[in-house]
């Protein structure tokens, strides 16, 4: 197994921690935006109810 430089390793942990930094932030806004649309059915929900 080759040795691999200080530098070559700084780069993987940095991009390793990029892409998890990244789907964590994907995740976290997807619920989020799936908990608005929820809110938002059930708003419309309820108005249709009314209008009716």
């Amino acid at each position: 197994m080759p040795q691999m430089s200080p530098m070559m390793w700084n780069l993987l942990l940095m991009c390793t921690s990029m892409t998890i930094m990244m789907i964590m932030t994907n995740m976290y806004f997807m619920t989020e935006v799936t908990m608005e649309k929820k809110k938002m059915m059930i708003k419309n929900k309820k108005s249709m109810n009314w209008k009716w």
